[in-house]
C-alpha cells in the first residue's frame, strides 16, 4: 500500500494498488484456466465457444487496464517527487 504522505495527496493511491493486484489475479486466473487463449486469434478460424470469446475480451481488457494503471502510478510518482520530495521508495508499490 502506498505511503501517508502519498495518501495524503493522492487518496486514489489506495485504490489504484487494489485495483492493480485484481487485475493481476484476474489475468492469471484467466490464462490458468484458458492457457489456449494465449494464441487465440479472433478471427473467422477461431471458432470460441461464448466462455472461451468472454474469458479472451476479459483477459486482453485486464491487459490493457494494468497498462494504464502503470502510467497513472508513474505520472502520480513524478508528480510526488516534482513537487513534495517524497521517498521514491514510499511511493505505490
Amino acid at each position: 500500500m502506498p505511503d501517508e504522505g502519498v495518501l495524503h495527496h493522492f487518496p486514489e493511491a489506495a485504490s489504484i494498488a487494489v485495483l492493480e493486484a485484481a487485475l493481476a489475479a484476474v489475468e492469471l486466473a484467466l490464462r490458468e484456466e484458458h492457457p489456449a487463449l494465449e494464441h487465440t486469434q479472433l478471427d473467422p478460424e477461431h471458432d470460441l465457444s461464448s466462455l472461451a470469446l468472454t474469458a479472451y475480451l476479459i483477459l486482453t481488457r485486464a491487459i490493457e487496464l494494468r497498462a494504464l494503471v502503470r502510467l497513472y502510478r508513474s505520472g502520480v510518482a513524478r508528480t510526488i517527487r516534482f513537487h513534495f520530495e517524497v521517498d521514491p521508495d514510499d511511493i505505490i508499490t
